[in-house]
């Protein structure tokens, strides 16, 4: 039996073999984060409209909103408030196919009405859905002060 060595057929393989592994390159913890630190610098900033696009199109903010519209509007109740810090820290993330749970805790200092300076912490846990083209959007946002 003779082998007989044919480019294409391995050019072909090769390139199967890294399309593949690249799939789900985007798809992992490390990509979760950065979405979640992209949250925060958002929040930072309290840009309403780019926090609403970061959730999918029927995103749910706690029960308060649902959908980006509503999210965003929720969002523009808060333009009299100066966000000075917003950090999250993961406790879990969990990844099945398109969908990634995460659960942490979150601290935010935020200057009310210019006058105070009130810090925040508790907890949240997050639902990412991964949209083709567009990377982790927001499903479901919860939080509960106090941790």
């Amino acid at each position: 039996m003779s082998f007989s060595f044919k480019p294409v057929f391995f050019l072909n393989f090769i390139l199967l073999t890294v399309l593949f592994s690249c799939r789900n390159h985007y798809k992992n913890e490390e990509s979760v984060e950065k979405a979640m630190k992209k949250y925060d610098s958002l929040i930072v900033k309290m840009n309403a409209d780019s926090i609403a696009m970061l959730y999918t199109p029927d995103g749910d903010l706690g029960k308060m909103a649902h959908g980006r519209d509503s999210i965003r509007k929720f969002l523009t109740q808060f333009r009299y408030y100066k966000v000075l810090s917003q950090s999250s820290n993961t406790d879990l993330i969990a990844i099945e196919r398109d969908t990634a749970l995460q659960t942490g805790t979150y601290q935010q200092q935020v200057v009310v009405f210019g006058k105070d300076t009130v810090t925040v912490k508790g907890v949240f846990n997050t639902k990412w859905i991964w949209l083709e083209g567009s990377g982790w959007h927001i499903r479901r946002m919860e939080t509960q002060p106090g941790k």
